[in-house]
């Protein structure tokens, strides 16, 4: 429907303003105009209410959706005192804020990570190996969940804690019995 909308809004801009100065009728040109950018706008809010809906409904969000999140996610080095992070060359990685939680790229994790299948094994020094099972969509609270043939990680299921310095994301192992801060 808001395509639709939007594509009416477009034409009318463009034919209707056209075929009006063409004319000679500027009202018809004034009206055109004004009548495609309303139908334009229009279209653009119900697209954005329609997200606001799904998201209350807790339905899971679109890959557009997400591609836009990927977009617009800042990205860092990524450092840690407890394990060797992939590669050592400092790449920088999206830092991806969904449903208030914090999600990494698995390759962050690849020198202290397995995968068997849709099966991925973090086995970090001096802890218990964390097994997840690859989704192929994203819901709320998911572990670790695939898009466009990437796969990322909820931070806080690695029991890990991250905190942002300059340009650097610096992962650390969560202390026992202590709240994890995003």
């Amino acid at each position: 429907m808001t395509t639709i909308q939007s594509i009416v809004g477009l034409f009318l801009i463009v034919f209707g303003t056209f075929i009006s100065f063409s004319t000679g009728n500027l009202p018809a040109a004034f009206i055109s105009l004004v009548g495609g950018f309303i139908l334009m706008s229009l279209s653009k809010l119900v697209d954005l209410q329609q997200g606001a809906y799904l998201k209350a409904l807790g339905v899971p969000i679109t890959g557009d959706q997400f591609q836009l999140i990927m977009k617009y996610s800042p990205e860092y080095a990524v450092e840690s005192a407890d394990f060797n992070v992939y590669p050592e060359s400092h790449k920088e990685y999206a830092l991806i804020h969904l449903e208030g939680e914090l999600y990494l790229s698995v390759q962050v994790f690849k020198n202290v990570m397995t995968r068997v299948e849709n099966e991925y094994t973090f086995r970090f020094p001096g802890r218990e190996p964390v097994s997840f099972h690859r989704t192929l969509s994203l819901y709320k609270g998911a572990e670790l969940f695939e898009y466009g043939g990437l796969a990322f990680v909820r931070i806080s299921a690695l029991n890990l804690v991250g905190s942002i310095c300059e340009d650097r994301l610096l992962l650390n192992f969560a202390v026992q019995g202590r709240e994890t801060d995003n």
